[in-house]
């Protein structure tokens, strides 16, 4: 099923020094009625790839408690949830402690639930010519009206960008699914295929420069960006991190597959949005060019993360970690994966 539309997509950029005026502005603009009234079931899935909150890493709790009041003034229902952390490193209980979900929901009416225990269906498919398989729950596939990505604007070591179709990548239930990456972009449109987000909200607070998707350089950016189609919005996110769409595999497979258009001639966006734009810079480490294999070989990625190897493997590992890798190793543990 196509996520495109008969009429041109909308975007809304803007500097966010009141994030509440901000969210509503965008909202309005993508014309958000469309998609959310006292009937919905919404669906929002943020960016917890830490167990606590982490500027440019994670999405912001304040941002998330603004949006989900103003998603609850219309919804019926609001729902926002996401999966245990990669190869176990934390749970996702432990995540919406770190990110004080528990009082946000309470506070503004939101549900909270973990993907990882809940009922799951396995979906195969064809994407432009590949078979690809995802296992998804069952809430996101057949109870929820509005699904809603709300990403944070920062790179990524191995796709380049993290924005609002690598988010739902955490929508895979499998703590493990750091074994799955081989044809991850095929993976991800086929979610998009399946969930079809109708509202992107980027919590550009702070973006995420250097490095990503677990640490970096948090760069204050004040900014948020709103859109009606994921590809749109992870096209004018790349634009603004200063890549070009092209360079991103993950966006230019799902606009392929007919998921949405990376093109701003099919884009209504803000005007003056293009002052905004920066000059991001991806530095790889050696343990990153080694993780790289494990995005093309599920087989090497068991291998290393999942056998009797793995200890050596780890012990290895850090060896040849940077400091910040080292870092990040001692608040993760020895779980840490190739940046699931």
């Amino acid at each position: 099923m196509s996520l495109q539309r008969d009429t041109k997509y909308r975007a809304y950029i803007h500097e966010a020094s009141d994030v509440k005026a901000a969210l509503q502005a965008g909202l309005q603009f993508i014309r958000w009625e469309k998609y959310v009234n006292r009937r919905s079931r919404v669906f929002v899935k943020p960016n917890f790839t830490f167990p606590t909150y982490k500027p440019g890493v994670t999405t912001s709790p304040e941002f998330l408690r603004v949006l989900l009041t103003l998603l609850k003034s219309r919804a019926g229902q609001v729902i926002v949830g996401e999966s245990d952390g990669g190869n176990h490193a934390f749970t996702a209980a432990e995540a919406f402690q770190g990110h004080n979900m528990p009082e946000i929901c309470q506070q503004t009416g939101a549900e909270l639930v973990n993907l990882s225990g809940l009922p799951a269906k396995t979906v195969e498919s064809d994407i432009l010519g590949k078979k690809v398989t995802v296992r998804l729950p069952r809430l996101l596939l057949e109870d929820i009206d509005c699904f809603i990505s709300v990403p944070v604007l920062k790179i990524h070591v191995m796709t380049t960008v993290s924005l609002s179709l690598k988010n739902l990548w955490g929508c895979v239930p499998d703590t493990m699914r750091c074994l799955h990456h081989q044809n991850l972009n095929y993976k991800l449109a086929l979610i998009a295929q399946l969930l079809q987000p109708k509202i992107v909200v980027i919590d550009g607070t702070y973006a995420l420069n250097k490095h990503g998707p677990m640490y970096g350089e948090a760069v204050k950016t004040n900014l948020v960006m709103v859109a009606d189609n994921p590809v749109v919005a992870d096209a004018l996110g790349a634009r603004l991190l200063g890549f070009s769409p092209q360079q991103v595999k993950t966006i230019i497979l799902a606009e392929e597959a007919g998921l949405g258009s990376a093109r701003l001639s099919d884009v209504v966006v803000t005007e003056g949005w293009q002052r905004f734009k920066r000059q991001f810079q991806i530095e790889k480490t050696l343990i990153d060019r080694i993780s790289s294999l494990f995005f093309r070989s599920d087989l090497l990625a068991k291998l290393v993360m999942d056998s009797p190897l793995t200890a050596v493997a780890y012990k290895v590992a850090g060896k040849l970690r940077t400091p910040a890798e080292k870092e990040l190793a001692s608040q993760m543990g020895k779980k840490l994966g190739p940046y699931c």
